[in-house]
């Protein structure tokens, strides 16, 4: 009885070491994630700030006056006369 006494105590020592071990190991695993997470935080932000000035620069070179500037200075356009003006008709 006395020996099985110690097997019992031994496996059951083995079995909290190995819990133990894992409890680590999951420790190491979830501090890594959150690490990892906090980077991917760190990049969203960024990347929202880079989107909201992307917009910024779109608004102001899509203004109507700068395309019409653009368009007369650059490629001598202009607005056509009244008389240039053609509709068409889908039949």
């Amino acid at each position: 009885m006395l020996i099985r006494d110690h097997i019992a105590v031994i496996v059951i020592a083995l079995l909290v070491m190995v819990s133990a071990i894992a409890i680590v190991l999951s420790q190491h695993h979830s501090r890594g994630l959150i690490t990892e997470l906090q980077g991917l935080y760190v990049e969203r932000d960024w990347l929202d700030t880079e989107w909201g000035q992307l917009l910024l620069e779109q608004s102001t070179w899509a203004t109507p006056s700068r395309i019409e500037h653009f368009a007369g200075n650059k490629l001598n356009m202009s607005v056509p006369s009244h008389d240039n003006f053609v509709v068409l008709v889908h039949e």
